[in-house]
């Protein structure tokens, strides 16, 4: 078997799970790292003879140090892929993997990730870059933040990106109801890390320059059709209302704070009907 370990954090994928296991399971072990699901994705992932790691610690997001410290034990090879049940890889993608590991001349594999919105590709608009092919013990998780990976622990020639033909397919199902969900919940997560919070004026001028020429035009977000703009659309809404949300909680505003001050203005319009009755 290959020294490499899929780690696939799951919750509730009985949908999903069945084809991320076929996608890998040839290229090495797979852990299924399972957040107590309800529905069958254990029952799955048994049958394909998964090993399993559940989940019983409520975090945020997996990628922390107190994750990797309990998944180590469970992973018995010296490299691991951090995955989710929302990507699949193509077979020549697997096997450049397998190829850069066989070198043992690197210790951490860098790897583009690159959207499908609406169920089309959106060619580079949006993709991420992510240190997820790893040796245990060579990324430091301890002061990670949420959409952080952590900080690399060795010398930056240790480090291989793989050309961007090879790269992740990242299916998001959303639509707008269950995005602005998420936006929300992430969002709200977000303002623990005491975010800075941008200008409206430069806000804007961000959004229209990296999101709209740099991720719709030049990466080519365009040729999805309307799915790439929606999806640069709800990108930037992500932002925008995370800057309101720490506007908000720089102001100290909550729901109570506001209905104290608009009481204020209540209580000045009751007072001319008291005045109107004692003259």
């Amino acid at each position: 078997m290959n020294n490499l370990t899929f780690v696939i954090f799951t919750f509730n994928e009985e949908k999903r799970i069945e084809r991320v296991i076929k996608n890998l399971k040839n290229y090495g072990n797979i852990l299924i790292a399972d957040n107590q699901s309800t529905d069958r994705t254990l029952e799955i992932a048994k049958k394909y003879g998964c090993d399993i790691f559940i989940r019983t610690k409520k975090c945020e997001f997996v990628e922390t140090q107190e994750m990797m410290d309990d998944l180590e034990p469970f992973i018995n090879t010296d490299w691991l892929y951090w995955a989710f049940a929302d990507e699949m890889l193509e077979k020549s993608t697997l096997e450049e993997i397998l190829k850069i590991i066989a070198t043992n001349q690197y210790d951490i594999i860098s790897i583009y990730r690159k959207n499908h919105y609406y169920g089309r590709f959106c060619y580079d608009a949006f993709a991420s870059k992510t240190n997820k092919i790893f040796k245990k013990g060579t990324i430091d998780f301890s002061t990670n933040v949420i959409h952080g990976f952590g900080q690399p622990t060795i010398e930056k020639n240790k480090i291989y990106t793989l050309p961007k033909q090879f790269f992740v397919h990242h299916f998001m199902n959303e639509i707008t109801q269950s995005y602005l969900n998420k936006i929300n919940g992430y969002t709200q997560t977000e303002l623990v890390f005491n975010q800075s919070q941008k200008n409206i004026i430069k806000l804007i001028c961000y959004i229209f320059l990296n999101f709209f020429i740099n991720h719709y035009i030049l990466k080519k977000g365009y040729r999805a059709g309307m799915a790439g703009f929606h999806l640069f659309l709800m990108m930037s809404g992500y932002y925008i209302v995370k800057n309101m949300k720490l506007y908000e909680k720089n102001k100290s505003l909550s729901p109570e704070i506001i209905e104290n001050e608009n009481n204020k203005t209540r209580d000045n319009i009751l007072s001319s009907f008291i005045e109107d009755k004692v003259s």
